[in-house]
């Protein structure tokens, strides 16, 4: 949603998108928690003899592991968000950066293709380029003056960001 809301620090946000994981990581998530259910229950009541000693440590360690990998699969998101003096981009809760708007060097419509940034998330790629991207499709590469890093973010909106990037 773009438009009309103010930030915590009382800016009204110029543009707004939060694009949740696709299915097929909340699948992951799901059947790793399954799977961490399975480890507890094999581990305390099915066969708890044979988790003795280094074998107990083991499934503790994979079971919370587990746990981890699957809360962390079922809520994480992209959020892209420019207010008037800001912008901030996240792999929410796991990774997130923020800069001014003025450090904004370019910013122009690309086509993503997930392949070429080795897939999904937050990828760090040679040359001073970042990909937050889930899929592949329509996105922007925004260019920070003061760092050279070009971000390239996945949106379905990438002419309403490129004008609140650039909208003075």
């Amino acid at each position: 949603m773009s438009g009309g809301s103010a930030t915590g620090a009382g800016q009204r946000v110029l543009f707004r998108e939060v694009t949740p994981a696709p299915a097929w990581i909340r699948v992951v998530g799901v059947l790793a928690l399954a799977a961490a259910v399975l480890l507890i229950v094999d581990a305390t009541l099915i066969d708890p003899s044979s988790f003795r000693g280094g074998g107990a440590v083991a499934a503790v360690i994979g079971a919370v592991v587990l746990i981890a990998v699957g809360a962390l699969a079922l809520v994480v998101r992209i959020a892209v968000v420019v207010d008037e003096t800001q912008v901030a981009l996240a792999l929410a809760p796991v990774w997130r950066v923020r800069f001014a708007r003025n450090d904004v060097d370019s910013a122009k419509p690309v086509s993503i293709v997930a392949r070429d940034y080795g897939g999904a998330g937050y990828r760090v790629l040679p040359a001073g380029k970042r990909g937050l991207l889930f899929t592949s499709g329509p996105g922007v590469a925004v260019v920070r003056r003061s760092t050279k890093i070009s971000y390239t973010v996945r949106t379905e909106r990438a002419t309403e960001l490129i004008a609140a990037l650039y909208r003075r």
